[in-house]
C-alpha cells in the first residue's frame, strides 16, 4: 500500500524571464536591480507552476515581488492551469501590456506528458491497467526532440519578442529541479503507489529514480539548445538578431535538499530540508486521493492537464475496485491538494527566487580572481579546426586577464595558452593525461570530454560513470579545484545526437552527486547548435568564443558560490 505523498517539480515548468538589465555584477543589493531593470510591467504567463490554486504556499513570482531586487513589484497574473505551450502563446501573451518588458513563464509539463509519466512510473492510480513507465518516458524523449516540441517554443518565443523587443526585453529560461538523490539505498522499499495489487506496486529503485532525473536533464538540455537556436534568428524585417534568450540554471540549488537522501527516512516526506511539497505541506492535509468525478469516462485524454487526468485516473480506480477505500471528495476543487503535489515549497521556490534574481544583477565579467586553469579534454579543448588553433582559450584568456590575473597549465600548444586536449582520446585517456598537469595545482580545471567515447562507441551506457570517476581523480590531487563540466556539443553524425543528449543528461545527474558529496564540480551549458559546427563535431570559430563565454559564466557561478580560492602552491 502507498505511503506518505510527496511532490517536486517533476510536474513542472519551464520558467522563462523577460526584461531589461544592465551589467552589473555580483549580488544584488537593495535597489540595485530594480534601477539596472527599469521594469515597466512584470507579467506572469504559464501554467500550474506559477497559477497553484489554494496551495497555501508562496510561489517565486510573490517570493520575488518581495525582494529588494524588484522593490514590491507585482506581475500581471494571466497563468492558467494545465496550460500547454501553444495555449500560453495563443491566449496569454495577447493580453500582455505592450509595455511589458519583464515575464514569467512556465511551461512545458502538460506537452510532454509528465502528469501520464507519474500515473506510470509513482502513482499507479490503476494497477494492472496504468501506463508502461519505460514507453512514456520513451514517448516524452521523443516528443521532446521533434519538430512540434520546437515550433512551439518557438511560436511561443517569436510572440513574446514581439513585446518585448519594443521594450528592451531580455528573456532568462530557468531550469527544472532533479527531485532525486538517485544513488542512495534511502526509498528503495518505498511506494507511492495508490494502488498496490495486482503484483503492481511501483518502488523507487535507484533505476527508476535515475530514469525520472534522466528525462528532466533531458528536458532541460533540450530547452538550452532551443533558446541557443533561436538566438541565432533575426528579429523579422530587420538585420538585428533576436533578443538574447537566456538559460538560467537553478538545478544545483537543489542539491541535498532532494527526496531520498542519506540520513532521511523514505523519501524525506514533511522534513523541512526537502525542497519538493509533500502532502504534509498542504492545508488542509490529503489523507487519502481525493477525486470529484465517479463517472470516468471510457479513456482518459492523453493530453489533460494535472487536474483533469487525475480525476479521470482516480475515478477509474475507485470503478476497479473498493481496495482504495476511497470516498467521494464532495463538490468544488476536490483536487486543490493534488495539484500542489510535484511543486516546489517555499524554500525551493526560495531557491528559484534566488537563481532568478542572480542573474538580474550578474554582468558579464569576473574580476578580482587569481586562476590557474587546466583545460582538459580532446579536440575540442585543443582548438581542432579553429582558425588560429586556440579554440576557445585565447578568447577566455584575453577575456578572463583584463580583470583577473591568469595563467593555464598543461602539457599541450605554447604559452601562455597550453592545455591538456588530446584529439581522438576518451574519458579514460583524457583522466590519465589530467595527472600530468594536476600537480601544477590549478584551482579550476575546465571540461570538455565524452564526445570520442561515443563516436567511438567505446562502452557508451558506461561513459556518465567514467566521467565521475575523471572528476573523482581530478579532486584526489588538486582537492581545492572548481571543475566546470561542460555540456559536450551535439554533433550531426549519423546517429550520434542522440546520444549525445542522453549522455549530457546522464552527466548532470552525475554532477549533481558529487556536488551533494560536497566536492566543488558544476555543469556548464554550452549554448552551441549543430549551426554553427564545420565538420558535424568541432565548432566554428564562433561556437568557440561562445564556449568562452559559457566558461565564464560558469566561473561567475563558482566565484558566487566562493569556490575560487588562491593556487595553493607557486610554479
Amino acid at each position: 500500500m502507498a505511503v506518505t505523498l510527496f511532490a517536486c517539480t517533476f510536474a513542472s515548468l519551464i520558467t522563462l524571464l523577460v526584461f531589461f538589465t544592465g551589467n552589473t555584477a555580483g549580488a544584488p543589493t537593495s535597489g540595485q536591480c530594480a534601477a539596472n531593470l527599469a521594469i515597466k510591467n512584470w507579467a506572469s504567463l504559464g501554467d500550474s507552476y506559477s497559477n497553484i490554486v489554494g496551495d497555501g504556499l508562496q510561489d517565486y513570482e510573490a517570493l520575488m515581488s518581495a525582494d529588494p531586487c524588484l522593490q514590491g513589484r507585482k506581475p500581471q497574473y494571466l497563468s492558467i492551469p494545465s496550460a500547454s505551450i501553444s495555449q500560453i502563446a495563443s491566449q496569454q501573451v495577447p493580453k500582455l501590456s505592450q509595455d511589458t518588458n519583464f515575464m514569467t513563464i512556465s511551461a512545458g509539463a502538460n506537452d510532454i506528458g509528465l502528469v501520464q509519466i507519474l500515473d506510470a512510473c509513482v502513482y499507479n492510480w490503476i494497477g494492472s491497467a496504468s501506463l508502461d513507465c519505460a514507453k512514456t518516458l520513451s514517448d516524452a524523449a521523443t516528443f521532446m526532440a521533434s519538430s512540434a516540441f520546437a515550433d512551439s517554443w518557438h511560436d511561443l518565443f517569436t510572440r513574446v519578442q514581439a513585446v518585448s523587443s519594443k521594450n528592451a526585453g531580455k528573456a532568462y529560461v530557468i531550469s527544472n529541479a532533479a527531485f532525486f538523490d538517485e544513488t542512495t539505498p534511502s526509498c528503495t522499499t518505498t511506494s507511492l503507489a495508490v494502488y498496490g495489487g495486482d503484483g503492481q506496486q511501483k518502488y523507487l529503485t535507484n533505476a527508476l529514480r535515475k530514469n525520472l532525473n534522466e528525462l528532466i536533464h533531458r528536458f532541460n538540455w533540450w530547452q538550452n539548445y532551443l533558446i541557443a537556436k533561436f538566438n541565432r534568428e533575426k528579429v523579422p524585417g530587420t538585420d538585428t538578431l533576436a533578443y538574447p534568450v537566456k538559460f538560467v540554471d537553478a538545478d544545483d540549488r537543489f542539491n541535498t535538499h532532494r527526496f531520498c537522501r542519506n540520513g532521511v527516512d523514505g523519501t524525506g516526506s514533511g522534513d523541512a530540508n526537502t525542497w519538493f511539497s509533500t502532502t504534509q505541506n498542504v492545508q488542509p492535509p490529503l489523507t487519502r486521493a481525493p477525486y470529484e468525478k465517479l463517472n470516468a469516462p471510457a479513456t482518459c485524454a492523453a493530453n489533460g492537464g494535472w487536474n483533469e487526468y487525475a480525476t479521470c485516473r482516480m475515478a477509474k480506480a475507485i470503478q476497479k475496485t473498493s481496495y482504495l477505500g476511497l470516498t467521494k471528495s464532495g463538490s468544488g476543487t476536490g483536487l486543490t491538494n493534488w495539484e500542489r503535489v510535484f511543486h516546489p515549497t517555499t524554500r525551493g521556490e526560495s531557491a528559484i527566487r534566488d537563481e532568478i534574481v542572480s542573474q538580474i544583477a550578474q554582468g558579464n565579467t569576473l574580476s578580482g580572481q587569481n586562476l590557474r586553469i587546466l583545460p582538459l579534454g580532446a579536440s575540442i579543448t585543443a582548438g581542432f579546426a579553429s582558425s588560429d588553433g586556440n579554440g576557445f582559450r585565447k578568447v577566455l584568456y584575453d577575456t578572463l586577464r583584463k580583470t583577473n590575473t591568469v595563467s593555464f597549465v598543461g602539457s599541450q600548444g605554447t604559452a601562455p595558452l597550453v592545455h591538456e586536449g588530446h584529439p581522438g582520446w576518451i574519458i579514460q585517456d583524457v583522466s590519465n593525461a589530467a595527472s600530468v598537469s594536476l600537480p601544477s595545482r590549478p584551482n579550476v580545471v575546465l571540461v570538455h570530454v565524452g564526445t570520442n567515447d561515443i563516436l567511438q562507441n567505446k562502452d557508451v551506457d558506461n561513459a556518465p560513470e567514467r566521467m565521475g570517476a575523471l572528476i573523482d581523480h581530478v579532486l584526489s590531487v588538486a582537492n581545492d579545484a572548481v571543475v566546470l563540466i561542460a555540456q559536450i556539443l551535439p554533433s550531426t553524425r549519423p546517429g550520434a545526437f542522440d546520444q549525445f543528449v542522453t549522455f549530457n543528461a546522464r552527466v548532470a545527474s552525475v554532477i549533481n552527486q558529487k556536488q551533494a558529496e560536497g566536492k566543488k564540480v558544476l555543469k556548464v551549458w554550452m549554448p552551441v547548435t549543430t549551426d554553427e559546427l564545420q565538420d558535424g563535431v568541432h565548432p566554428t570559430d564562433a561556437g568557440y568564443n561562445k564556449m568562452a563565454q559559457a566558461y565564464i559564466k560558469g566561473l561567475q557561478r563558482a566565484a558566487e558560490k566562493g569556490w575560487i580560492g588562491q593556487p595553493v602552491v607557486k610554479i
